[in-house]
């Protein structure tokens, strides 16, 4: 097995491993009768940032812009030690120390700061440097300080920790959102800006909401996507998602919306509409272009279990609410499920 495609399918275990308790705990904080996962929670957000996440992170940072700046993955003992490192700090969050999960998580971010300094040179046919490449490569380092920092401290901050996948997503926006809209992005120092002040707010949560206001404006201009100009189905999901980015800079009061409105609405929304990121992954591990059928399945059952369970965190409390966080997991799974399906028939 290639290991793209090891690292991809090794994302979505970790995924349902620490999905499937944050549904029954959910559930469970409503009435539901049983929580067998009940143990599993507290390593729920750990696995999700830096297991899932990171997964899907490092595929990109190592395999797919790789292969578009050096004509090359990284190397596979790199990329092995890396996958190594995710699944070893899950695993040790979950079961030994929450320091020995950082240790590990530590590594793999160091393996890729190590390579990402590669895209801040001259690519094979000599482009230089854009402002995606500084942004990805200052992500991941503000990202291995926030790991050192609670390694330091001796303890975890988990909300701190969502910093590394949404600074990620806004760099990575630099660069696909026009291959999705069409529109070429002409004031990249909007999206710097962005970034500053989006890292800056979320770390000083809650005080950070006009911080991340002002951050939501500039990557929304920034983005172009209020012209509704490309793909329905990609600009459907980042306007939904850049929704949800708002929603969580206004609603701060709120711990339990404004985590799960970034962590599920805007992070999850993005990774869906931004197909092009998914397709790059897919075309290092299979070897071959790859065009997939999007469904509309997985974005409704996300967001109305989204919206549902809002409705709940603002004190609603209806029988049908209890189906929130099921509807949430199984759009999520959805749309790997379906994609995957998909990917292997074309490939048969």
């Amino acid at each position: 097995m290639r290991l793209p495609l090891l690292l991809m399918i090794t994302g979505i275990l970790l995924l349902l491993l620490g999905g499937v308790p944050a549904v029954f705990e959910f559930m469970s904080m409503q009435g539901f009768f049983i929580d067998p996962t009940e143990s599993l929670f507290p390593a729920h957000w750990f696995i999700m940032i830096y297991g899932f996440f990171g997964a899907l992170i490092g595929n990109e940072v190592l395999v797919a812009l790789s292969v578009e700046w050096s004509g090359k993955t990284a190397d596979n003992r790199l990329i092995a030690v890396y996958l190594s490192s995710v699944i070893l700090g899950s695993i040790s969050f979950l079961f030994l120390s929450q320091q020995l999960g950082l240790i590990f998580i530590l590594l793999s971010m160091g393996i890729l700061l190590y390579h990402s300094k590669e895209y801040l040179g001259v690519s094979k046919i000599g482009l230089s440097p854009t402002t995606y490449n500084w942004l990805l490569f200052y992500s991941i380092m503000i990202s291995s300080a926030i790991v050192a920092f609670q390694l330091g401290l001796g303890y975890t901050i988990p909300y701190i920790n969502l910093i590394f996948p949404a600074s990620m997503i806004l760099a990575v926006m630099d660069r696909d959102i026009a291959l999705v809209t069409g529109v070429k992005i002409a004031r990249h120092w909007e999206n710097v800006l962005a970034f500053i002040l989006l890292a800056i707010g979320m770390g000083i949560y809650p005080d950070g909401s006009i911080l991340m206001i002002l951050a939501w404006i500039l990557s929304f201009h920034a983005s172009g996507l209020y012209r509704f100009k490309g793909r329905r189905y990609p600009i459907l999901h980042l306007v939904t998602a850049w929704i949800y980015l708002l929603i969580a800079s206004i609603l701060v009061f709120s711990y339990d919306i404004y985590i799960h409105a970034i962590a599920v609405g805007f992070l999850f929304n993005t990774v869906f509409g931004v197909d092009v990121v998914l397709m790059d992954l897919f075309v290092n591990a299979f070897n071959r272009r790859i065009h997939v059928k999007p469904s509309y399945i997985p974005f409704i059952l996300l967001n109305v279990g989204l919206t549902m369970r809002f409705l709940y965190d603002f004190g609603l409390s209806i029988p049908i609410l209890l189906l929130a966080s099921p509807l949430q997991g199984i759009g999520i799974l959805s749309f790997f499920v379906l994609t995957l399906k998909q990917v292997v028939r074309l490939n048969e």
